[in-house]
């Protein structure tokens, strides 16, 4: 979870995503995270985002998406965020990440043809990261129930 160290310049701003799906690829790809942040779990559907990596961050348990040529991020596209909804993300991803529009493809191999855009948080300082993909596995058996019960503090 990134603190927020005030509003930082995206892409786009949050009234302006109308329409468009958030790739997400770390924290966010888990229904109880989404679900404790947003009080309710949006549309998913299976994505990759060709060209980037999912980084592990060090001392961090969140990822940051970061460029790699030839690489694949997996993740989820989250459909139907409100304005309010893409404020909230914006605030609780904070300056770290930086909201910009990345090309996705279904996670099938089969469909996996150039698929639409969607919005997504890239990390900033992308040479503070690790040289492995963060490991949602790791997360979900290490973190994943504390960072829910700290974002129903929240």
């Amino acid at each position: 979870m990134s603190a927020p160290a005030g509003r930082s310049q995206h892409e786009a701003p949050a009234d302006q995503r109308d329409g468009l799906a958030l790739f997400a690829y770390g924290t966010l790809t888990f229904a109880p995270v989404v679900g404790a942040l947003l009080g309710r779990t949006p549309p998913v559907a299976e994505a990759v985002a060709p060209g980037w990596r999912a980084a592990r961050l060090p001392g961090r348990p969140y990822p940051g998406l970061v460029p790699a040529p030839g690489g694949q991020a997996h993740g989820l596209l989250l459909s139907g965020l409100t304005p309010a909804e893409w404020d909230l993300l914006d605030s609780w991803e904070g300056a770290p990440y930086q909201v910009r529009r990345v090309r996705t493809a279904a996670a099938e191999p089969s469909t996996a043809a150039t698929g639409p855009l969607a919005f997504t948080y890239t990390w900033r300082a992308v040479h503070d990261t690790e040289p492995d993909d963060w490991d949602p596995a790791w997360f979900a058996a290490e973190w994943l129930d504390r960072y829910v019960a700290r974002l129903r503090r929240s």
